[in-house]
């Protein structure tokens, strides 16, 4: 349980970079990115806080 509390921290911590790097390239359209660095740091996050609302039930 504390691997996912611990991966759920760290894309918490690591938003801001994401938000940066999507500003330089212009949210991914310079490196023809499919979605912005941002959204899929957003997914990661709803997925691992998922996994740990998930083991707080078990």
């Amino acid at each position: 349980m504390f691997d996912r509390l611990i991966k759920a921290a760290v894309d918490v911590a690591t938003i801001p970079v994401s938000v940066a790097v999507d500003v330089v390239t212009l949210g991914g359209a310079l490196i023809d990115r499919p979605e912005p660095y941002t959204v899929s740091k957003a997914k990661r996050l709803v997925k691992d806080a998922g996994e740990v609302v998930k083991a707080l039930a078990e």
